[in-house]
């Protein structure tokens, strides 16, 4: 029996390495679980080939959780392996059996996936579009503003580049993403860039900047529609074309400059100054500024980001800022129509006026009186002249004859048709009758009264 051993469990031998194979390829992808990989070793191709004699089939695993747990799962590590991993464990196995343990193992490459996308804010959701123009003599570093502003902001949740434009910079910013589908409805998220700011360097020429948006707004409007609360809500929601507001951000005190350049621009655009720097001192404002006047960058942030009261009146002071502008324009305008009309009416040659000649016939008739009355001579009247003798018409006679007889043919025929008339009626027999009897009565009577 002992001799015939070795022959009898030849094949189980081989079994047993084909086991360790598939543990070996298991135990690699279940690497980074350590209770798998104890599993896993627990049953290395050593132990195996120390138990070739054995009349026993290896066992079974103990539970059907650790049969379930040996294989990959969808939540594991497994779908993020690598290609090239190598097993933990050296194995005494020749390349044969290497290369048929890979040809039996699992390989998938590893997945890598996008960066997770800021949540929005329910303030960043309903702010609306913020348009803010900076100049000043801190803008030269046009960094510090969108430091200022967008750091360490939780509205904020995507921020582009600065973009040059013909005299300064312009930044976009986002606090809401905007969903869109292919045609294959697969999503994809864009940044809304409803926040711009656009640094100046020259204040000198941003009025013309600030009126864009007013002709833009005043093509749309009706130019019969006066200013009323209606128009100004319209004019004053959170997608108006209008700038928000204007920030001079400045690290000095106020200067006449700095005051004459305030008083021009604040009937156009609520203006907010902004003073920063080492020096905090606080200074009355201006007539006709905004009325929210924050004291550091972070009540600015507030104000803009987390405060609706507040962004909401800047954008009424805006709305109400462009309909005076509205109404100067039409102001201009309507004089400047009439200006045109006059001239027209002035080079157009004229004709004879009633009114003119009447006024100028009375100053020379009253000149004319003043002369005469001067030289105090007054004209001899002539003898006084009858009456007329009265004139007969030769033709008066023959024209008179001519219509009485003209006349004569109508009167005729009436006559006749009279006659006609009376005749027909005393044809019939009743009327006969009727006139015999009454001649009768009436020679009766004569008779009687005779």
């Amino acid at each position: 029996m002992d001799g015939l051993t070795p022959c009898t469990f030849c094949p189980l031998s081989s079994t047993m390495e084909s086991a360790s194979a598939v543990s070996t390829s298991t135990s690699t992808i279940r690497a980074p679980h350590p209770r798998q990989e104890h599993h896993a070793s627990s049953i290395s191709p050593a132990a195996s080939a120390s138990q070739p004699s054995s009349p026993t089939l290896p066992s079974p695993p103990d539970s059907p959780s650790e049969s379930i747990s040996s294989l990959p799962s969808v939540g594991s590590s497994f779908f993020f392996s690598s290609a090239a991993a190598s097993p933990p464990h050296s194995h005494p196995h020749s390349d044969h059996a290497r290369d048929s343990t890979l040809a039996q193992g699992l390989i998938i490459p590893s997945l890598t996936l996008p960066e997770a996308l800021p949540r929005p804010t329910q303030y960043g959701k309903t702010l609306g579009d913020i348009r803010l123009l900076v100049i000043g003599d801190a803008v030269e570093d046009h960094l510090l503003l969108s430091t200022l502003l967008f750091e360490d902001n939780e509205d904020i949740v995507d921020t582009g580049d600065w973009e040059a434009t013909s005299d300064g910079f312009m930044l976009r910013a986002s606090t809401d993403w905007i969903e869109h589908k292919d045609a294959h409805g697969l999503e994809k998220f864009e940044p809304s860039r409803n926040i711009e700011l656009v640094v100046h360097h020259s204040p000198s020429s941003i009025l013309p900047l600030i009126h864009s948006p007013f002709h833009s707004l005043l093509e749309i409007v009706d130019q019969h529609c006066h200013p009323s609360a209606a128009l100004t809500n319209l004019i004053a929601s959170p997608w108006s074309p209008l700038y928000t507001a204007l920030v001079i951000l400045t690290d000095l005190g106020p200067s006449g400059t700095e005051d004459q350049l305030i008083d021009t621009l604040a009937p156009h655009i609520p203006v907010i100054v902004l003073r920063h720097g080492p020096d905090q001192t606080r200074f009355p404002s201006r007539p006709h500024m905004a009325s929210f006047r924050p004291s550091s960058s972070s009540a600015l942030r507030h104000g803009l980001f987390r405060s609706p009261e507040t962004l909401s009146s800047l954008r009424y002071e805006a709305a109400e800022r462009f309909l005076r502008w509205r109404e100067v324009e039409r102001a201009v305008e309507h004089i400047a129509a009439s200006h045109r009309e006059t001239a027209y009416y002035s080079e157009k040659p004229q004709g004879w006026d009633k009114a003119r000649w009447e006024a100028e016939w009375e100053i020379r008739l009253s000149q004319d009186v003043a002369t005469r009355n001067r030289e105090n001579t007054v004209t001899a009247r002539p003898d006084a002249i009858g009456p007329p003798l009265p004139c007969v018409d030769p033709l008066h006679i023959s024209s008179l004859l001519s219509l009485t007889l003209s006349l004569f043919d109508p009167m005729r025929d009436r006559f006749r048709k009279s006659l006609s008339k009376a005749w027909t009626k005393l044809s019939e027999s009743e009327v006969r009758v009727a006139l015999l009897g009454s001649f009768c009565i009436g020679i009766g009577i004569g008779l009687m009264i005779r």
